[in-house]
């Protein structure tokens, strides 16, 4: 079903919609920005079986130089959204049949399904650009200089204000205006850390005072969509040593993150490998509780917008992704987060084959995973009524 007018926004720690509560229940899909038609449709068509609301995609795809008419070497199937124009000798923007444009199509069609997107803006890993390609365009090495640098500021506030009030040429809307755009997010993972990936010493307010100045600037352009940072939700906890994802060791704050006024939710990233040693499921949903309890001191919402169980070796029968995805859906719903994204689902390549599972993390079907359909249609069940659960009162901190 079509989406109706208006746009999400926050309540406390919840969303709305149109006067109703509005609980995330989606994916992550990375390739539905650029891929053709032939891949991207049929994700939406498993998103709707599976009973989704909301997909997260990239609507990034940073690449080398190019010249007139070329396209750069590490262009995605030829697609690509940001390069280094060799003619201008700057950075420049694709916005044709082969670039931005295919993000419209993407915007158009979650418009159609009934589905809102999660778009964030750089990636922090090297895949699709990303940093590192920021990095490349301005003759830089060190990657907390993605934060730092006056040039790379610039390009990245570029982008934004490109993408943001960019027309659609499927709907003849500007970005900022598409009401199937549910939040943009200042980054995929971002970690301010030396280049071996040990802290630095300033890397948290470094890192903390690029998302008070991006975030602020994107609700200049934009204020009808909410925004998040996309971080993984490290803590940054007194005597935490030894323990990277409570010590602040990653740059990461996800607390003071919750802090920053333009900053409207809050994210985490829950995967098992994080564990170290630690019972997947016992650390799942403590990790979820951590979370959804800061959410709750900030007053702002908090999503899971990634989860996910590597299956390294698949074999018929095998339901113990299902079974962790069962506990920590259940601790999701009973904590009261806003939300929650599996990572990922997909469908097929142009040759109609199964797109790869280069993570082994992939879904492809409904019944992979009962607990994800089940989860949507609590979900679907939860947004029709009129009035929120009971909000339990904010815990007090708790250090390590």
């Amino acid at each position: 079903m079509p989406l109706g007018p208006g746009f999400v926004c926050t309540d406390g720690t919840a969303f709305r919609f149109g006067g109703r509560p509005f609980r995330l229940a989606g994916a992550n899909n990375y390739y539905l920005g650029y891929a053709p038609d032939s891949m991207v449709v049929p994700v939406f068509d498993l998103a709707a079986q599976l009973g989704l609301n909301v997909l997260r995609t990239w609507a990034f795809l940073d690449c080398d130089a190019a010249g007139s008419g070329s396209i750069p070497s590490n262009a995605k199937d030829g697609v690509f959204f940001h390069y280094w124009d060799s003619a201008a000798d700057s950075v420049a923007f694709n916005d044709g049949p082969n670039g931005l444009e295919r993000l419209d199509r993407t915007i158009a069609l979650a418009e159609l399904y009934g589905i809102r997107l999660i778009l964030p803006l750089v990636n922090y890993w090297d895949d699709f650009g990303g940093v590192k390609q920021y990095l490349s365009w301005f003759a830089l090495s060190s990657r907390h200089q993605f934060y730092s640098d006056a040039n790379v500021r610039e390009a990245y506030r570029d982008y934004l204000e490109h993408v943001l009030l960019r027309v659609n040429t499927r709907t003849g809307r500007p970005y900022k205006d598409e009401p199937a755009i549910l939040a943009w997010e200042l980054a995929n993972e971002p970690r301010c850390v030396r280049d071996d990936g040990h802290g630095l010493p300033d890397g948290t307010d470094i890192l903390i005072g690029w998302v008070d100045e991006m975030s602020a600037y994107l609700k200049s352009l934009d204020a009808n969509h909410l925004v998040a940072v996309g971080d993984e939700g490290f803590f940054r906890k007194r005597l935490a040593f030894g323990r990277p994802l409570y010590n602040g060791s990653f740059g990461v704050d996800c607390e003071r993150f919750l802090k920053v006024p333009a900053v409207d939710f809050g994210t985490c990233h829950l995967y098992p490998d994080l564990a170290a040693g630690e019972n997947p499921v016992t650390f799942g949903t403590r990790w979820i509780r951590e979370h959804v309890e800061a959410g709750q001191r900030a007053d702002k919402p908090l999503v899971i917008e990634e989860y996910g169980w590597k299956i390294e070796d698949p074999s018929p029968g095998d339901a113990s992704r299902d079974t962790a995805f069962n506990s920590w859906l259940h601790q999701i719903v009973e904590s009261g987060s806003a939300g929650a994204l599996v990572w990922m689902i997909a469908s097929v390549t142009p040759d109609g084959r199964r797109y790869p599972d280069y993570d082994r993390y992939t879904i492809y079907a409904a019944e992979d995973t009962p607990s994800v359909v089940a989860y949507s249609r609590l979900i679907s069940i939860f947004n029709q009524t009129k009035e929120y659960r009971l909000r339990q009162p904010a815990p007090t901190v708790q250090d390590d």
